[in-house]
């Protein structure tokens, strides 16, 4: 079985969430006896491959949904799917008036033409299907709910590599890309009368320099701006198992995977309430506005004065691993190329 790994151009800019899915999945299958090939711009890989698996919806990428059908190819699609800042019924019309008004909303066009060529959908969340189901009018049937793997080495980090660098422990902690979606911006407001360490460890992207440089503007004495780590880097990790609390306070995500790797490695959780957080946890995760700093000082001070609950770890660690989600992308590649 060889499979067409596609996604946008820039993927290599960042090592996002994204790319990192991307690359956990390949592993696997890889471990699964499949071929994975990954996206070569310079060639027309298509006519080779068995399957297209299709990460993003991002507009550039219609054209080889469409090449791909029109060879008869089937086409899988993990949307990742990032629109919880809007409601359903926002995102409903949103949908619509891009089928009816030239120019309106045309990356939710081009969605609805790459979503109109699918076989499956591979959604990380019931938040996401529904968004998906009701929005684009996608089958429920063949829209199959896979999420992120958890990746349980983070439980074992040790701590003492960040304190005895950074010379901080029990702090609040936030890794992500320095953005306005990711929202430091209000996080570093709430820290700002605190007496907590705030540590974020992450890059501003190429288009949010400036973000980064007014995050820094405001920030006190207690916030460390870490810089970037690498995924792999035992420092990333230790951070995670040093902090006592992790604070996500994003306008969107689907299922990120910070929030996941913090509650493997002990912390606490705080999010906003924008973000789908998968039931085995839910009830352990703390959510707040994102737009009310005030509000988010207030939960903040609470979690950092109250006791860590082992039942989230416990929680997190009982989810899918990347090898479970391995295998279930193989059922789902066997049953459309057996039934083709």
């Amino acid at each position: 079985m060889k499979i067409l790994f596609l996604t946008y151009s820039h993927i290599g800019l960042n090592r996002a969430g994204m790319k990192i899915q991307i690359e956990k999945t390949a592993e696997e299958l890889i471990k699964n006896g499949v071929e994975i090939v990954f996206y070569d711009p310079w060639k027309n890989q298509i006519p080779e491959v068995d399957l297209c698996h299709v990460f993003s919806l991002d507009g550039s990428l219609v054209y080889h949904v469409q090449k791909a059908a029109m060879i008869g190819k089937p086409i899988v699609i993990s949307p990742v799917l990032n629109c919880f800042r809007d409601s359903l019924l926002q995102t409903v019309l949103k949908v619509r008036l891009s089928s009816h008004i030239p120019g309106m909303y045309s990356d939710y066009k081009r969605a609805q033409l790459m979503l109109s060529d699918a076989v499956r959908v591979i959604v990380l969340n019931h938040e996401e299907k529904n968004v998906i189901c009701k929005a684009f009018k996608f089958s429920q049937q063949n829209c199959i709910i896979v999420p992120n793997g958890i990746n349980k080495t983070f439980a074992s980090a040790n701590p003492k590599l960040f304190e005895n660098k950074y010379g901080v422990r029990n702090f609040i902690l936030n890794v992500a890309s320095i953005e306005q979606r990711k929202n430091q911006l209000n996080l570093i407001k709430a820290v700002k009368k605190l007496n907590y360490k705030l540590v974020i460890i992450g890059e501003a992207t190429f288009t949010s320099q400036y973000y980064l440089e007014e995050c820094r503007a405001i920030a006190s004495d207690n916030v460390v701006f870490v810089g970037p780590l690498t995924y792999e880097d035992p420092l990333l990790a230790s951070a995670f198992a040093a902090a006592k609390l992790f604070v996500l306070p994003s306008y969107s995500e689907v299922m990120p995977l910070t929030l996941y790797e913090a509650a493997v490695a002990g912390c606490k959780l705080i999010t906003s309430r924008n973000v789908p957080i998968s039931d085995q946890i839910k009830e352990y995760v703390q959510v707040v506005n994102s737009d009310k700093p005030k509000d988010i000082a207030v939960l903040i001070d609470k979690e950092m004065k109250s006791p860590v609950n082992e039942n989230l770890r416990e929680a997190a660690l009982a989810m899918p691993s990347w090898y479970d989600v391995g295998k279930k992308i193989k059922t789902i590649y066997d049953d459309i190329i057996l039934n083709k």
